[in-house]
Parts: C-alpha cells; structure tokens; sequence
C-alpha cells in the first residue's frame, strides 16, 4: 500500500472472495471487525483493494490477468469470472499471435512458458517460492535463486 513507484496490483480470486465475504455483512461492524481482526488487517486495507485492484492489464505487447484467460473467447470477451478462475495451460498463439500472455493462480515448481503463454506462480502460499516475470526484459526473479 505504501508503494511509491507506479504499478498495477491485478485481482485474483482470493481478494475475490474476500472482499465478497466482508461485503456480505453489510453495515453489521462488529461482524466486518471480526473479520479484519481475524485477518490482522485495517479498513484502510479493504478500501486499498476495493480502489487498487484491477482485473486485467493489457498493452501492445503484453496482457496480464491473474488466472489467465478463456482461450475460447476474445479478449473483449473475457469475464471478471474468466480472469480469476481460467486454468487454461497450453500456448494461446491461437488467440492473439503477437502477446505475452503472463498468469499465475496455477502453481508451478518452477516459472514455465508455453509459446506466447507465462505461467508465474511458483507455489509461494503452498511452501514452494515467490516468483517475477521482469517485463519487458522478461527477465524472472524467484526467491529461490
């Protein structure tokens, strides 16, 4: 949250369903302080990723989304359901040739691509490593190394 460079923080399904489970209480705030005790975070922090969080990014070379896309669909086509949830592991030349597709939300032992198509999550909160895709350099750094 303190981050002073420009950056751009993608939503995955975790924060996903967090923030739905918060929302479900309504105005109920001892049940939303529960919460936020449980979790050891502040409603600063709920604001952050309700403001800061986006589902996808995508330039002239490159388009990032949490869990990737569903390669039967446009790009336009995707839904915020596609985006968090997609498991699509194989090479997505057949959806736009001229992309990095970069993803995580499927662990890997270590960082992979097939064709056009990075997969990034290294099994961090399963007791594997953190990892990076450095781009445009696309140069990977992991905690490992």
């Amino acid at each position: 949250m303190a981050l002073e460079k420009p950056a751009i923080f993608l939503k995955g399904n975790h924060e996903e369903e967090f923030l739905n489970f918060y929302s479900k209480f309504g105005t109920d705030k001892i049940k939303r302080g529960k919460i936020l005790n449980y979790f050891g975070i502040g409603l600063d922090h709920v604001d952050w990723l309700k403001n800061n969080l986006v589902y996808y990014y995508y330039n002239d070379t490159a388009y990032f989304s949490h869990a990737g896309i569903d390669d039967s669909k446009s790009l336009e086509e995707q839904t915020e359901y596609d985006l968090i949830y997609s498991a699509f592991r194989e090479n997505l030349d057949h959806v736009d040739d001229k992309l990095i597709f970069v993803q995580g939300h499927i662990p890997f032992h270590s960082v992979r691509y097939i064709g056009n198509h990075w997969f990034i999550d290294t099994g961090c909160g399963l007791g594997g490593h953190l990892s990076a895709l450095v781009y445009p350099e696309l140069k990977i750094i992991s905690s490992n190394n």
